[in-house]
């Protein structure tokens, strides 16, 4: 809070969720122009992503952004600057796979995207954006607990259940066309996906209400509630008219359904993996 704000000269600011006033506007703009100075090669990728015309040198693509990150045009929308960080995200990580495909080694950009994300997240913070970035996309989820808990199930040592999240988290934070049914599929997926590695089930017996009722045999006790709470958050995803049926009253899924199922299910997935761990049974 700032001066001027803690001193009740000014008040203090709301949480910015449908617009970005000039000071978050300038200085996500300082940090697009600090962390983002890039390549032709990327800069066309940006540009392409956006749907603007390439204009084949990196000083007239860099106009380009900054008339879209400053919003000079009175038709270009306010979330620009999301949108013109994303890309730079998306098309950094297209990138780092090409590397990773040609090379045969792993990208050396894991540091950029570790700093560049904690740099933008402090500004969102300090700005009252109502979004935060994680996996390279806006979420509108403030909670410091529960971004980390969305990172590190989506990190997770198991490709199955990582794919699962970041799906979620996806088709959550979509913001042109949100797909919040699918997102809470996805995120329970994650829960039946980790759950059968933990139990070694597979095929058709491979769901998360079998799972959870063999847990204990491979070691991993719940308390009795809470694995009670999974079992029928599994039957509101599940069962005749659940989401994963296409239940008639899941057809219009509210996004605070798909942001609880997103953040629950991370939470669930790494106290899984913590539980597993003290088994002695998880590979390394």
């Amino acid at each position: 809070m700032s001066f001027a704000e803690r001193n009740g000269f000014v008040k203090a600011k709301a949480i910015q969720v449908n617009d970005i006033d000039d000071k978050l506007r300038n200085r996500l703009y300082n940090a697009v122009h600090t962390y983002c100075q890039e390549s032709l090669y990327i800069m066309f990728a940006v540009i392409d992503r956006l749907g603007y015309r390439d204009e084949r040198t990196t000083i007239r693509n860099w106009r380009v952004l900054d008339a879209l990150l400053l919003r000079i045009d009175d038709g270009i929308p306010w979330y620009m600057p999301y949108e013109v960080i994303e890309s730079f995200f998306a098309a950094k990580r297209e990138y780092c796979e090409n590397e990773c495909r040609e090379n045969g080694r792993p990208c050396q950009e894991v540091i950029w995207f570790d700093e560049v994300t904690k740099a933008i997240n402090a500004i969102l913070e300090e700005e009252k954006s109502g979004y935060r970035i994680i996996d390279g996309k806006f979420v509108n989820i403030v909670s410091g607990i529960e971004l980390k808990a969305i990172k590190q199930a989506s990190s997770s040592p198991y490709a199955a259940v990582n794919m699962h999240i970041k799906k979620a988290l996806s088709l959550y934070s979509d913001r042109k066309n949100p797909d919040y049914e699918n997102s809470i599929k996805e995120s329970i997926s994650a829960v039946e996906s980790m759950c059968c590695i933990i139990t070694g089930m597979s095929g058709a017996q491979a769901t998360l209400g079998n799972a959870l009722k063999h847990l204990e045999d491979s070691g991993v006790i719940l308390h009795g509630a809470l694995k009670s709470a999974f079992e029928k958050m599994y039957g509101y995803t599940s069962d005749a008219d659940g989401i994963r049926h296409g239940g008639i009253d899941f057809k219009n899924a509210p996004s605070e359904d798909a942001k609880y199922m997103l953040i629950t299910c991370s939470a669930f997935v790494n106290y899984l993996i913590e539980k597993h761990i003290k088994t002695g049974e998880m590979n390394e």
